[in-house]
């Protein structure tokens, strides 16, 4: 692209017509800017057109976009179609012209297109910029200021991402510096913050808190990444110091503003920032943060384990203090290692002093007063997890898992107990026991604080149940107390109703006597009837599964309550709504089929009832997990059915073949299951069926044998689905044995294709399967064998003598060319002719060198 002025006017209207709402003008500019990205001189235009501020920011905001997208394709060295060398730098000096901007959203989108460049080019090809943002950090310009910070910030963060030695030493550079710098630069934000909330109104400290947050920000990237060995950095080491002295004191001042302030939010958002920081050097640099131990210690015992002033607390502080205090226990780089815990060698002198602040902190009474201030304070339910509960159990009673905790205060107070519990079991297990002691006495006349107490000890027993094995016994506290509290029926009691059930679904798997399990069995199933509360009938779901899912599962004496059990999971299946719940509920019936094997039999038309509305639901709803779970109970359905499945293929044929078809988007997160409940059905099929024979063609879209189903191949499918599809391809060929005519018609062409294409493409796993493949032919269909066999043959033949594939797949194909020449001799003969002729041999000496061979590998066939 060239013209200079009439080039940056095109590139300006093009950019105008791709921020219409009019969708055809939208598509026309959208276009035109396409077919210029490849263009020399198109980016420069951009840029330049960035740098117009008179013009619409929306445009200019799109100019920054379409280099963003050009920086991500044709920037680096060799990429093709790259951005000459000249343009890049015209690029980066307007870039560096346009900092100061006054458009929020433009600056913003300006400082990530620079950080991206950036990681790409500083400092090597960007000497300049560094500098150049230092200077405007410096100036006196408040604008310029803003803008320079925040693009410094985006730049830090990108290049602190890099991970080749050579630019890990330009960072430790760039960090050497810049840091003491902006640590000081951070300090005079705070100050000036803390001199503006002094005042009436706290209006004055906005903006030298988000100015400080945006510094912070900076510093922690480099605090963390910018630092070969941290702990012999003094000005680090120092920033830190400041960093764990002020937050204290910004909890006092957020705790004197309303939590609607403007200014509450933004000291908000300075503590969670200088939380992360003390997180993340900790994790990255936990020998360098060994001195910090005692003072972090303290503040997090003496903010969240005996504050002075709980107004000062909330949730996100108190997650990120748990987190911090659950990851120093944790540490394993304060641990003693092994090998010197078994000799005279001298440990570390730093990890010598994280034993020590950790002894001298942990001590039984600090450990024991923040367990029970875990249990009696965090763990109860809130006031809004209560109201949760009434206005949607299902979300109330949905399990949280992954990360969560970082995020959710419940989740994150369970995980810090169990991790405390874990590792001073010695010294708090006396204190669990005396908390269970405690609430036994709690009945449902008792306030109901002291309910929501005893259900949380209750909790406490059950998420400690392997640190507790030895010292509860369980199968005494279920008969005795549990079993009683089950069956009261007062409605505010069932706080502690639905923990009982959720105890004995934990401690079931880890400590229950056989002869309690069909006092267990009955129980659950008695809370799981309709009129009971839906949250407590999803925990006995939950529990029930644990149970059933256990090693020592007895179906035999499951069976009696196996027709309830059915029912009752029917009947919670049909009730809830939400996708993942309904999915939760199938998961329990799906290893209840599973466990029950041949006894689920009588009770398949109870679990047909729901299965196709529920399959239409979830394709309404797009839930792929909901649609795999029904494609997993259709597969344990027809296993446990067997021969009688046949009943169900009006229903599961339509059901494979959309999870299985290439032309619907569903396929691809439907496959796996979709081939598993297939293999199933051909496995028990007492005969072929029209509509069976039908779906046999989604195996050819799968292997990517049609031109239509071009986007299927090797390449993009797993080796276990690719060797599925062979094993449902060879239950096609015995399924057919008796109707060889059937055969040829319907499922010979595919087979055929599909053993030819990939012979020779698949690892020797694979090539094993389809190998029987061809043995099952050989022996059911012995008078199509030469028309069949012959076009794969000479592959297999050349590949078998040259020891192509592993031993297994030598000695598969041996066993074939044995079966060939044993079934009809005048054909092998016939084509050991045509191979001699092809490799210049005659057949006796072919035939010579094939007996060799098969005489020397012959072990493997023994094998």
């Amino acid at each position: 692209m060239s013209g200079g002025a009439n080039a940056r006017s095109r590139v300006f209207e093009a950019l105008q017509c791709a921020c219409s709402q009019d969708p055809s003008v939208l598509k026309v500019g959208e276009q035109q800017l396409k077919a210029w990205e490849k263009e020399p001189g198109f980016y420069t235009a951009l840029s330049f057109v960035i740098g117009e501020r008179g013009l619409d920011p929306s445009v200019r905001w799109m100019a920054i976009t379409y280099i963003k997208n050009g920086v991500e394709r044709y920037w680096r060295p060799g990429a093709p179609n790259g951005i000459t060398e000249e343009e890049k730098a015209v690029v980066r000096t307007t870039l560096l012209q346009c900092i100061e901007e006054p458009v929020q959203q433009v600056s913003s989108q300006l400082a990530v297109l620079v950080a991206r460049i950036a990681r790409l080019d500083c400092p090597e090809n960007w000497s300049e910029l560094i500098p150049l943002l230092t200077k405007g950090v410096q100036s006196s310009n408040s604008l310029l200021q803003k803008c320079s910070l925040g693009t410094m910030k985006h730049v830090v963060k990108s290049l602190a991402t890099r991970r080749l030695m050579p630019q890990r030493k330009a960072f430790f550079e760039i960090t050497q510096s810049l840091f003491v710098y902006l640590a000081k630069l951070w300090t005079s934000y705070l100050q000036e913050s803390l001199a503006g909330l002094g005042k009436e109104g706290f209006e004055l400290a906005l903006a030298p808190l988000e100015l400080s947050r945006t510094c912070l920000k900076i510093v922690r990237q480099m605090m963390v990444y910018g630092f070969p060995k941290f702990h012999g950095v003094l000005e680090a080491l120092q920033f830190l110091h400041q960093v764990l002295d002020r937050v204290p004191v910004f909890l006092e001042l957020r705790s004197q503003l309303s939590q609607e302030h403007a200014t509450a939010n933004s000291l908000e958002k300075n503590i969670t920032l200088m939380m992360k920081t003390l997180q993340e050097v900790q994790s990255h640099h936990p020998i360098g943060y060994v001195s910090f131990l005692t003072p972090t210690l303290q503040l997090v015992y003496t903010t969240i384990v005996e504050p002075r002033d709980e107004g000062q607390l909330y949730e996100r502080f108190i997650i990120q203090a748990m987190n911090l205090l659950k990851q120093i226990i944790k540490c394993e780089d304060y641990n003693l290692p092994t090998s010197l815990q078994l000799s005279e060698s001298v440990p570390p002198p730093q990890v010598m002093d994280a034993q020590q602040a950790k002894l001298a902190f942990f001590k039984a009474s600090t450990c024991q007063t923040i367990l029970q201030r875990l249990v009696c304070h965090y763990m109860p339910l809130s006031q809004q997890e209560l109201q949760n509960w009434e206005d949607d159990a299902e979300e109330f009673a949905q399990e949280k898992t992954g990360e969560v905790h970082q995020y959710s205060l419940r989740v994150c107070v369970e995980t810090m107990y169990v991790c405390l519990l874990h590792e001073y079991q010695q010294t708090l297990t006396p204190t669990v026991l005396t908390l269970i002691r405690n609430v036994q006495a709690v009945d449902a006349s008792a306030e109901f604080d002291s309910l929501r107490l005893k259900e949380a000890v209750y909790k406490a027993a059950g998420l400690g149940a392997f640190q507790l094995y030895d010292d509860i016994d369980f199968d005494s506290w279920y008969q005795r107390q549990l079993l009683a509290e089950l069956q009261v029926n007062e409605s505010r009691y069932k706080i502690v109703r639905h923990r009982v059930v959720w105890l004995i679904g934990n401690w079931a798997t880890v400590k229950l006597s056989p002869s309690l399990l069909t006092s267990i069995y009955f129980n659950l199933l008695a809370v799981l009837r309709p009129q009971e509360d839906l949250v407590i009938r999803l925990t006995a779901a939950d529990s029930l599964r644990l149970v059933i899912d256990d090693f020592e599962f007895s179906a035999e004496e499951f069976s009696p309550y196996l027709a309830d059990c059915v029912q009752l999971l029917v009947q919670l299946l049909c009730t809830v709504s939400q996708p993942d719940t309904k999915l939760r509920v199938l998961t329990v019936l799906s290893i209840l089929m599973e466990r029950m094997e041949s006894h689920i039999q009588p009770h398949i038309p109870t679990l047909l009832q729901c299965l196709p509305s529920l399959w239409e639901t979830s394709t309404q709803e797009n839930s792929s997990l909901l649609r795999i779970g029904v494609l997993n109970t259709l597969t344990n359905i027809v296993r446990g059915l067997g021969p009688l499945s046949i009943q169900l293929h009006e229903f599961v044929l339509p059901v494979v073949h959309l999870a299985t078809d290439v032309n619907t988007p569903e396929h691809v997160y439907l496959m796996e299951e979709g081939l598993d409940l297939w293999m199933s059905l051909i496995h028990y099929s007492p005969a072929s069926s029209a509509h069976l024979l039908r779906l046999i063609t989604n195996i050819a879209g799968l292997l990517g044998l049609t031109a239509s189903d071009s986007n299927s191949s090797i390449t993009n499918f797993s080796s276990d689905n690719l060797n599925q599809c062979f094993n449902i391809l060879d239950g096609y060929c015995i399924l057919c044995g008796s109707q060889p005519d059937t055969f040829i018609q319907s499922c010979a062409e595919v087979v055929m294709q599909s053993c030819r294409s990939y012979i020779r493409e698949v690892k020797s796993e694979s090539v094993v399967i389809i190998v029987t493949v061809l043995e099952h032919i050989v022996q059911l269909y012995p008078s199509h064998v030469p028309s069949l066999i012959s076009p794969i043959l000479p592959n297999l033949f050349t590949d078998t003598l040259d020891e192509v594939n592993h031993p297994p797949a030598v000695s598969a194909s041996l066993s074939l060319l044995a079966r060939i020449l044993l079934q009809n001799s005048t054909f092998f003969f016939s084509f050991l002719q045509q191979m001699a002729s092809q490799t210049q041999q005659t057949p006796a000496s072919l035939f010579g060198h094939l007996i060799e061979f098969w005489t020397e590998k012959v072990r493997y066939t023994i094998q």
